[in-house]
């Protein structure tokens, strides 16, 4: 009797482990799948904002994380839509100025995949913000470009 109950206790330790690493692997596929090579900038949507296909997927939406650019699809003014077209235009030269760097970081609450995009080994962040088309964002309220840009 007792070698059935050590016997029943290690086939629940490996059921156990098992299941742990089937779910750690479900719950991480998307970050594991990911390298540099994994995905493709499909469309710039604008200064902070891309369409990506991963792995013969479906393209999907993406928010470029750590800056913040003015938006052109709902602009609050012209001069947030003048700006933002600069960035917008910016980012489209950047991807298609070298080697595209695509690292997964998350979701935002939209359920879109958050994402670092570096370009020669440089984020885009850094460059559009050295250059004055974009600022850093780390969340929270939403920036007003009307009043930064008219300031």
């Amino acid at each position: 009797m007792r070698r059935f109950a050590q016997l029943i206790a290690k086939v629940l330790v490996i059921t156990a482990l098992s299941m742990a690493t089937w779910l750690f692997i479900v719950r991480n596929s998307d970050k594991m799948a990911q390298g540099p090579e994994a995905c493709k900038v499909g469309y710039v949507y604008d200064g902070d904002t891309i369409a990506m296909r991963c792995n013969g997927r479906p393209e999907v939406t993406a928010r470029l994380q750590g800056f913040d650019t003015p938006e052109t699809k709902e602009p609050g003014c012209d001069a947030e839509l003048a700006h933002g077209s600069l960035a917008t235009d910016r980012l489209r030269q950047l991807v298609k100025s070298g080697p595209v760097e695509i690292r997964r970081t998350g979701r935002d609450k939209y359920n879109r995949p958050l994402i670092r995009l570096s370009i020669n080994g440089e984020d885009v962040g850094d460059t559009l913000i050295r250059e004055g088309l974009a600022v850093a964002y780390r969340g929270g309220a939403r920036i007003n470009w009307c009043k930064r840009l008219t300031q």
